[in-house]
């Protein structure tokens, strides 16, 4: 029977080219963006370079402030990062993690050389930070606990900074570099970070006591906190986290205290740069998966319109059939696997296609992940992908299939061949 089928299939697509077209080309587009989308999310979930180890990690990285009178919340608030006091003096004395770094993250570093205007990235950072992300050196080490503890003018750059600073010297530990008013001396040289990682991202990296001024309070300032553990110590870690945070809202009655996270890598692009107050129990997963479902809904039903012009097209063909005794199961059974024969085909074309797209125009390309990061788009094959787009090929399938086929079933012969509708 599939291979009658399959024969009918083959000879309707031939017959129908503006109807196969359409269908094809809707479905192959829908697809190509999907997967383009999800390999990229799914290489920068998983981590790559210095954060190969990236589903060992969670982060803290939004807190808000609420000024409070008479135990009452006011209307006014303040979001920013973390602060360096309250992640000296708290958040990196938590037990239940292996290791904490604090880190202020990529901030944009603007200067002249040679003449030329540079934009770079800078990133401050504790001695932690180089436990907690694998950067592979390829000159000298970086600055240690006790160089942090003192403030010492010490600097790691990568090799393109390296390039751009001193030309083709080999060695240039022990180099100087001029940041604002200060000399930092080169101690490490490291390969540059992908551009699909999201925090360990920088072109410059000094320990961040040299830095003075940067807290607005003593909550908010321009710190990440990131915490390496095992996945089975995430949800402790998040609980101890929590419980420190309500201790400190506790105890400062002048103002309510929302931390959001600690998060992993995922959670934190979901929850993004959202309220902490919001997100304090959850991510916006629903929200997420809601936007997923309109994406697959709009060209399922656009296919769907095109399938009820396909079956009007056959009608006689269907009544000739249902007229012989062709059960209403079997046509709709037929429908149905013509529709998902083609959704397969247009989804195979779209995942080809989107390799290609990625293979030729990768580098010129870039996906919003946030209002301040865009990231190329980036070939990452996954079997969870692949897997996930051939699901949504067999959802359009149905969901495009499933009414037409049901109408076509129910078409009367008689009142067809006499000029009726379907």
């Amino acid at each position: 029977m599939l291979k009658n089928y399959f024969k009918i299939f083959l000879k309707v697509a031939s017959q129908s080219k503006l109807f196969s077209f359409l269908s094809l080309f809707g479905i192959s587009l829908t697809i190509m963006f999907v997967m383009i989308f999800s390999m990229t999310i799914s290489k920068i979930t998983s981590g790559s370079g210095p954060e190969k180890n990236l589903n060992e990690i969670v982060f803290c990285q939004r807190v808000k402030t609420k000024e409070t009178h008479k135990g009452k919340k006011s209307e006014g608030y303040s979001v920013a990062s973390v602060s360096k006091r309250l992640s000296e003096e708290h958040l990196k004395k938590a037990k239940s993690a292996d290791i904490i770094s604090m880190y202020s993250g990529p901030v944009p570093w603007e200067f002249i050389f040679n003449g030329k205007y540079q934009n770079k990235l800078q990133n401050h950072t504790d001695a932690e930070y180089w436990k907690i992300f694998n950067y592979k050196f390829l000159q000298g080490r970086p600055y240690n606990a006790e160089e942090v503890t003192n403030g010492i003018n010490l600097a790691v750059i990568t090799k393109s900074l390296k390039e751009l600073l001193f030309g083709n010297e080999e060695n240039v530990l022990g180099k100087t570099i001029k940041y604002t008013s200060m000399n930092l001396v080169v101690t490490g040289v490291v390969e540059d970070p992908p551009k699909t990682d999201q925090n360990a991202i920088g072109d410059l990296y000094f320990p961040y006591t040299i830095m003075k001024g940067d807290d607005f309070d003593d909550y908010i300032g321009g710190y990440k906190v990131a915490f390496k553990s095992s996945t089975k110590k995430f949800k402790l870690i998040r609980k101890e986290v929590q419980d420190m945070v309500s201790r400190i809202d506790a105890a400062d009655t002048s103002r309510a205290i929302f931390l959001s996270g600690p998060y992993t890598q995922i959670e934190k692009m979901m929850v993004g740069y959202g309220d902490p107050e919001d997100y304090a129990k959850g991510t916006s997963l629903l929200k997420y998966l809601m936007m997923a479902l309109a994406f697959i809904l709009l060209p399922a039903i656009n296919l769907m319109a095109l399938n009820f012009a396909r079956i009007h097209e056959r009608g006689e063909e269907i009544a000739v059939r249902k007229s012989f005794g062709a059960a209403s199961r079997v046509l709709r059974g037929q429908f149905l696997f013509e529709n998902i024969l083609m959704t397969l085909a247009g989804g195979l074309i779209g995942i080809i296609l989107s390799y290609i797209v990625v293979a030729l125009l990768g580098n010129s390309l870039s996906l919003s992940i946030d209002f301040m990061n865009n990231v190329p788009l980036s070939f990452s094959f996954n079997f969870t992908v692949f897997a996930g787009a051939l699901t949504a090929c067999l959802i359009f399938g149905l969901l495009s299939g499933f009414l037409p086929a049901v109408r076509l079933s129910r078409m009367k012969p008689a009142v067809y061949l006499k000029g009726g509708e379907l």
